[in-house]
């Protein structure tokens, strides 16, 4: 979430940022991303079978999908480089 922190307000009102957990609630969410300054984060429920559907099996992972729902990027354990988020959300931005 640092390196996100650090490049996901340059793409404010381009791509949207979701942040999920299997084991708290949004609320809960919600608040650490208040407390933690995270901009432009939305806290989300899981739905239905949301996590396995995507194969999310381990904390800290990050993954982008396009407009279509398509994963265009999938990264466990930190996410990636603050270069390798720039390049992703520049694509989705661009689409």
């Amino acid at each position: 979430m640092q390196t996100l922190s650090k490049v996901a307000p340059e793409f404010a009102g381009q791509v949207d940022f979701y942040l999920v957990a299997y084991t708290e609630d949004a609320a809960t969410l919600d608040v650490y991303a208040s407390g933690q300054r995270y901009t432009d984060v939305i806290a989300a429920q899981p739905v239905g079978r949301m996590l396995r559907d995507l194969e999310i099996v381990s904390q800290s992972s990050m993954m982008a999908l396009d407009g279509d729902g398509i994963i265009t990027y999938r990264k466990g354990f930190g996410g990636g480089s603050e270069s390798t988020l720039r390049a992703q959300f520049e694509q989705l931005a661009a689409r």
